[in-house]
């Protein structure tokens, strides 16, 4: 087998982490493990004598692909899917997606089992927090995927290279627009710089972390909108205190299909849980606090478990 260590992508990040997840997801073949030191780093593998990086440069998304996603923003047909989606155009869509390559990228993204009115012709489905809302005309998650995805040149390969060494320059840009390390100096007006190419790996994982509800209105049940939306991984850390994301590392070498099992069971508060699981290092998320009322910035950074 080919091995690949990666020191630009940090399990403790959580993109990063994302992005070597999305390489699974991208290239079925490739298997994904991480160091066992005090900083864990994604190990690419594959049979035989390939390269990881060259199969990803081959898989590389396409924007013909990208376009015809079932979350694009415009798709002939239907109506167009902006930043609030009524249940109508979700549904439409998720008809689209039944079958489709990519039918996850609604899944993981929207979920019409959490509404926000009890009127159907009304009702507005719920975001993931991996779509969060931005500032001004940031756009939907969809056209915030195809801008950052500009900013890769033809070249691929060596473009995928030097994100996997840590040596990429960032470009400005929000990319998805949950990544904390994206947010530049608060003393100034410096616009948030991103790796284009971590950030569309970030993506394609999120074909691992569908998006649920509870199928009633908060105005229904009188829950907490925090308590009703849930997405893989999201844990309670207690009671009066919203979810947060929990991600692992592990030692052995995991396909995307090994990394979905792994996913559902792992248990963040039970150790002896991780062993059996060959899960060594864990985090869970810690957002950004906005300044102010109308600061509609989003960041997900980490603490370690």
């Amino acid at each position: 087998m080919s091995e690949l260590e990666c020191p630009g992508l940090h399990a403790s990040w959580f993109n990063a982490w994302l992005a070597a997840v999305g390489t699974t997801v991208l290239v079925p073949e490739l298997r994904l493990s991480w160091t066992t030191d005090a900083h864990p780093r994604a190990v690419l593998g594959v049979e035989g004598r390939r390269d990881p990086v060259d199969l990803l440069a081959a898989s590389w998304p396409s924007t013909e692909r990208v376009t015809r996603m079932p979350i694009a923003k415009v798709r002939h047909g239907c109506a167009n899917l902006g930043r609030q989606p009524l249940l109508s155009t979700f549904i439409e869509r998720a008809q689209i997606a039944r079958g489709h390559n990519d039918g996850w990228t609604l899944s993981s993204t929207l979920t019409d089992l959490y509404c926000t009115a009890s009127d159907v012709q009304k009702a507005k489905v719920k975001h993931s927090k991996l779509d969060p809302a931005g500032p001004g005309s940031i756009g939907t998650l969809h056209d915030r995927l195809l801008k950052v995805m500009s900013h890769v040149v033809d070249d691929i390969e060596p473009s995928i290279r030097d994100a996997f060494e840590g040596r990429a320059t960032r470009v400005g840009d929000n990319g998805l627009g949950f990544d904390v390390t994206r947010i530049t100096s608060l003393g100034d007006s410096s616009k948030p710089r991103v790796d284009p190419i971590i950030e569309t790996l970030a993506f394609f994982a999120l074909a691992l972390f569908p998006m649920r509800g509870d199928a009633v209105t908060a105005d229904h049940r009188g829950v907490a909108e925090r308590f009703a939306l849930r997405q893989r991984s999201w844990h309670l850390v207690s009671a009066d205190r919203p979810r947060r994301v929990h991600w692992p590392a592990w030692a052995s070498e995991l396909s995307r299909h090994g990394i979905d099992a792994l996913l559902d069971a792992w248990r963040p508060s039970d150790r002896r849980n991780w062993s059996r699981l060959s899960v060594h290092s864990a985090w869970l998320s810690v957002e950004y606090s906005p300044r102010g009322t109308s600061d509609n910035t989003r960041g997900i950074g980490s603490a370690a478990l």
